[in-house]
């Protein structure tokens, strides 16, 4: 079997721009500073490195952001944002059955996991690795995994509406838990990965058979 190889993510150094507004100049900078993370992890993330990265000068990133650590708690919410967003979206296109946004999740996953360019595996071992010596990291991890789990939980109200609240909650658990091992899982095995489309498939009757099998 081969290997899935995700190359390290390559950050140019820009030329300084003049100060934007903060409606756009922030979502650069966060972009910058998400790749700056996943791609370097903590000891890289520096504001010297997010401010050259982004083409502005440190003076300007501090404008913006103040101090090191509002720069990375708000790069961290924000790359969680963007997957609670997709996810939410998915979860709430009642053109499909739930049965059927359940599956849609599981293929945007394997997209995004399989994906050379996505930054979302190494992004979460950064976070990981991070909470478990900086408090701070470490409860707001606890805050994302929280609302991934709530989101789940409503998904599977929807495909088995006869299971008791607290029976949904647990079983998004389950599914956030075994979403988190994929990432782990996928950016790690090497030549030991299993065939993707196969793996796909057998995650969407895992996830299915959370949901639906009776208390």
């Amino acid at each position: 079997m081969k290997e899935l190889t995700i190359p390290p993510i390559e950050i140019q150094r820009q030329e300084p721009k003049r100060r934007g507004n903060r409606a756009t100049r922030e979502p650069e900078i966060l972009e910058v500073a998400i790749k700056i993370f996943a791609s370097e992890g903590n000891a890289g993330f520096t504001q010297t490195r997010v401010a050259s990265g982004a083409g502005i000068r440190l003076s300007t990133l501090q404008h913006y952001f103040g101090t090191r650590e509002n720069l990375l708690q708000c790069t961290i919410k924000e790359t969680a944002k963007r997957y609670l967003e997709r996810y939410r979206t998915l979860v709430k296109n009642k053109a499909q059955s739930p049965e059927a946004r359940l599956d849609a999740i599981v293929d945007d996953v394997f997209a995004e996991l399989t994906n050379p360019e996505s930054t979302m595996s190494a992004f979460a071992l950064q976070c990981w690795s991070l909470a478990e010596s900086e408090a701070f990291v470490n409860g707001l991890m606890a805050e994302i995994n929280g609302e991934f789990q709530e989101l789940f939980a409503g998904l599977v109200a929807k495909v088995n509406p006869m299971l008791a609240a607290g029976e949904c909650t647990l079983r998004g658990a389950l599914i956030l838990s075994h979403l988190e091992g994929l990432m782990i899982y996928i950016r790690r095995t090497g030549d030991n990965l299993p065939d993707l489309g196969t793996l796909r498939t057998a995650t969407k009757a895992v996830w299915k058979a959370l949901s639906t099998t009776p208390h």
